[in-house]
């Protein structure tokens, strides 16, 4: 296959894409992801290109076929994962590295998608932290190679002219299953191969239909610049209700693939600008990069106060400057043969080092992610992420029936409490469970996490919930009493947020929450119910177990106590929401007035950290906020 210059241009484009957005460097940045669909039809098109050409020359091997696979992709990715080890001995705290040391056996191996498929939402609030997030992608592509090649050589020995349409028809079956489940399994859509393959077969397809034609006429200089339209477009078109992959996945990846059909024009103003020398060496040193480039932002994340624009600019530099050298030291003379140039000494190496990678990190999983390399005391203090309450952790979720919800409070008492919430909620159990038991009273705990308890807040998971709960409310007569608990800042107006099915802007957040707010208190006072919401707790800079820990270990002094006025501030349009609602329709319970003696919120009490991360109540506290709600229904007295 001949080189193409241009295609390193197209490169370039989605890696550029991608660390704008990792790094946060432009507002237009919030949908750099689609540099990875980008980098799909990519490899579908190369890939492609080679299996075809192999195919009618009847050199096409299998084996041949990985062994280049593990050539070009092995050396840079090895290189990454021992640097992000050796970096993170020094820079993690043992769980970070347990959890680091798992992924980059399941990078290894190809697999790291399932496991992301299970435990992580690439859009949630824990997506930040996740060592080798970015390594889903080469999973899917990996395993792409892997099935793809033996389907075209089975398809070619029985009839070489049906592999066009059979590559079309896979496409539209893996386009179909990602439409199909994008919106009931978002995780499933987006990180696993059958609902990503399309985007690969896109290529595919583009390189079955040009072989061997001469591309030319004036329609060929359209493409470049409708491709680099639709890229355009993309970004301007999301927004976090989009769903991903879905529809939304065709604009980037139809314009990738006009930018690799326009590229035939060698002399249009856009094709040469992609082959131009800046975008070209960015385009090759691209797959370092975006190895590279999310350990880079996770590390500095990790050892920084607040991860400023002036340090988002120093990892998007760091990563160049890193990639380069793996681009020139290790991944450039191995692709030229000039180093381990023979199958054998190369496969060896790359499966001893891969070995020895995976049995160190067997080891750093089996010692708690290596403990000793800190005072015990770091470990101890870490002990307090997992201080929840374990007997309600199964209580969450969709329930048909208030009987099939988690009881709590006096066992023998009627069931006239119904607590709905998010994590909060959960964080709360035990100290609700206590208060209600000490005032002889029985109740129920439904909670869905990251779902705020009003009607149309948050997306379909939310509102079926909220609305199954109210329709359960409203049918029996048994609950006397609903307790809304959340951390209600998904109602504050510092960004867009979603209701419903629509998206609404951030200038628009307030009037919205207020208005449902109303709408759902009102709802449950027709239903004759007493409303009670509880109001939010105070929230710590970050982790308050880890930042503790973190202190200790790097021997800093990082704040974890708030300012009560800072807390009244950041959630003063909750509490004005609050205010609108009719008086005498809603009983507050406030639990940080007593936490924050002398104007300062404590993070810490009695030695132990009250939050299992920065504002989720840890599960030894229950006993000293059952008293503070003890005080608040002595209060109403």
């Amino acid at each position: 296959m001949t080189y193409r210059a241009d295609i390193d241009g197209i490169r370039a484009v989605a890696v550029l894409l991608v660390l704008v957005f990792h790094f946060d460097l432009f507002t237009l940045g919030k949908a750099g992801f689609i540099g990875v669909d980008v980098f799909f039809v990519i490899s579908g098109f190369l890939i492609t290109s080679l299996i075809r050409q192999d195919l009618e020359k009847q050199t096409f091997h299998f084996g041949r076929f990985v062994y280049r696979r593990i050539r070009r992709l092995y050396p840079a990715l090895l290189a990454t994962l021992l640097l992000t080890l050796i970096a993170a001995w020094f820079l993690f705290l043992p769980h970070r590295f347990e959890e680091l040391a798992a992924e980059t056996i399941l990078t290894l191996l190809y697999i790291v998608n399932f496991y992301f498929w299970q435990n992580v939402n690439y859009f949630g609030l824990l997506a930040a932290d996740v060592p080798l997030l970015h390594m889903w992608s080469l999973a899917v592509e990996e395993q792409f190679y892997l099935i793809f090649p033996l389907f075209c050589l089975l398809f070619w020995r029985w009839n070489s002219k049906i592999l066009v349409p059979i590559v079309g028809l896979g496409l539209l079956i893996s386009f179909s299953l990602n439409l199909y489940f994008t919106p009931l399994k978002p995780e499933l859509s987006f990180y696993l191969l059958p609902t990503r393959a399309w985007e690969l077969l896109i290529g595919s397809v583009v390189a079955l239909a040009v072989h061997d034609r001469r591309m030319k006429g004036t329609w060929l200089l359209a493409m470049s610049p409708l491709g680099l339209a639709l890229i355009a477009v993309s970004i301007f078109l999301y927004s976090p209700i989009t769903q991903i992959p879905g529809w939304y996945a065709l604009l980037p990846t139809t314009g990738a693939a006009m930018l690799i059909v326009g590229g035939y024009a060698v002399q249009a103003p856009i094709t040469r600008l992609l082959a131009s020398a800046p975008v070209v060496w960015i385009g090759k040193v691209s797959y370092p990069l975006y190895l590279v480039h999310w350990p880079i932002k996770i590390f500095l994340q990790e050892h920084s106060f607040e991860f400023t624009l002036e340090l988002r600019l120093l990892g998007f530099a760091l990563s160049f400057l890193i990639a380069a050298a793996i681009f020139y030291l290790i991944e450039s003379p191995v692709r030229q043969g000039k180093v381990l140039s023979r199958a054998g000494p190369y496969l060896g190496g790359v499966i001893g080092l891969s070995l020895t990678m995976i049995v160190s990190c067997v080891l750093i999983i089996r010692s708690d992610g290596v403990a000793v390399r800190f005072v015990p005391k770091v470990s101890e203090v870490l002990a307090f992420k997992e201080d929840s309450s374990k007997e309600y952790l199964a209580c969450g979720g969709l329930r048909s029936s208030i009987q099939e919800m988690c009881a709590i409070g006096k066992e023998e008492a009627p069931r006239e409490v119904l607590v709905i919430g998010d994590s909060h909620a959960y964080a709360l159990s035990g100290a609700l469970d206590l208060w209600l038991d000490s005032t002889g009273r029985g109740g129920v705990l439904s909670f869905v996490h990251a779902c705020m308890p009003i009607i149309a807040a948050g997306g379909p998971t939310c509102q079926q919930t909220l609305e199954n709960n109210l329709k359960l409310i409203e049918s029996t007569p048994e609950v006397r009493e609903v307790i809304l608990v959340s951390i209600w800042r998904q109602g504050l107006p510092n960004r867009g947020k979603r209701f419903g099915d629509r998206w609404v802007p951030k200038n628009e957040v307030e009037e919205v929450f207020t208005e449902q707010l109303i709408k759902t208190v009102f709802r449950l006072r027709k239903a004759g119910k007493q409303v009670t919401i509880v109001e939010p707790l105070f929230a710590a800079a970050a982790s308050v177990p880890e930042t503790l820990a973190a202190n200790l270990a790097y021997g800093r002094n990082w704040p974890v106590d708030t300012s009560l006025a800072d807390h009244k501030a950041t959630f003063a349009p909750f509490f004005r929401a609050l205010e609108a609602i009719e008086s005498g329709h809603v009983r507050r319970i406030s639990l940080t007035e007593p936490l924050c003696p002398n104007q300062i919120c404590k993070a810490v009490i009695d030695g132990k950290p009250l939050f299992t991360d920065n504002n989720h109540l840890a599960f030894s506290h229950s006993n000293l906020v059952a008293e503070f709600l003890k005080e608040v229904d002595r209060d109403r007295e």
